[in-house]
């Protein structure tokens, strides 16, 4: 004992160094996350001090499970989700494929442009998607010549959605996949062609195989994201119509800060906390145990 004490004494200056890490953590995560369930535990409207709010116990959690908003909310959430991380996957390969391919010249410009949507702002983002999408004179109607309701009817609203926020995030994720691309060593590519093996051969028995822990990184990290974004269907949709693209993040923010019940919003917080770090760690586990394959 007093040989580890002795030991802490003589470094503690790096403790110093560290330090601010520990206090960044305690006010910003650990602090919020402590106090937003004690606000969970009441009845709280965002007006005055948490202190004198009224004590309702579980009772927020309890109500949760009768709330047919939340329960479509819910329903919203994975669908969305089924719907973003599989396309933007996918669409991500392809272009991280055509921009690792040795024939595409002005490689850095490219790769400069597929960031663009990512740092444009979500409202100036919405803007164009309702331009694009808008019934009566939208473009992509105009140039189906239909007039399909992407924003309006129950069934698209959520595909409108997915694919504004698809659009807005598979750049980022192309270089993140081309960096997967790039690490794989030319000689691979050599020892295929060697043995007659065609481009989608290599593609599909190579690359993607090679490729699985950038993939499980886009998919993993698109799950986050989408658990965690209210700005897409706030400014794009506003949860129409008839709720039907309302999620789970989004219903918590109209809770917080449109019907002023601070207390439910933080335990749908809470809920889709829990739901979140369920599905990651059953995601790393699948990752892990296909790796041991």
């Amino acid at each position: 004992m007093n040989r580890t004490w002795l030991e802490m004494k003589k470094y503690k200056h790096c403790y110093l160094w560290i330090m601010p890490f520990f206090i960044i953590f305690l006010v910003f995560y650990l602090y919020p996350a402590v106090s937003g369930f004690f606000i969970s535990l009441t009845d709280y409207d965002g007006l005055g001090a948490v202190a004198g709010a009224a004590k309702v116990g579980f009772k927020n959690y309890r109500k949760l499970f009768g709330d047919d908003k939340f329960w479509l909310a819910l329903k919203n959430t994975f669908v969305v989700w089924l719907y973003i991380v599989p396309g933007r996957t996918f669409l991500a390969l392809i272009m991280a494929t055509l921009l690792n391919s040795s024939k595409l010249l002005g490689k850095k410009v490219y790769s400069v442009v597929v960031l663009l949507p990512y740092v444009t702002a979500v409202a100036v983002v919405a803007i164009i998607f309702r331009i694009l999408l808008t019934t009566e004179g939208g473009l992509i109607n105009v140039i189906l010549g239909q007039r399909i309701g992407w924003l309006d009817t129950t069934a698209l609203s959520k595909v409108s959605v997915a694919i504004m926020n698809i659009w807005r995030m598979v750049g980022y994720f192309s270089l993140v996949l081309l960096a997967g691309m790039q690490k794989i060593p030319g000689s691979v590519h050599e020892a295929a062609a060697i043995d007659g093996a065609g481009k989608l051969t290599v593609f599909f028995k190579i690359v993607i195989p090679l490729m699985i822990p950038e993939i499980f990184f886009v998919a993993l990290m698109s799950t986050i994201w989408i658990f965690q974004n209210v700005g897409d269907v706030m400014v794009l949709t506003q949860g129409g119509p008839l709720n039907s693209s309302t999620t789970l993040v989004y219903y918590m923010y109209q809770n917080a800060y449109e019907y002023s019940k601070m207390g439910y919003a933080a335990a749908i917080t809470y809920v889709l906390f829990l739901l979140l770090a369920v599905l990651s760690v059953f995601m790393v586990k699948s990752y892990y145990s296909k790796m041991e394959d």
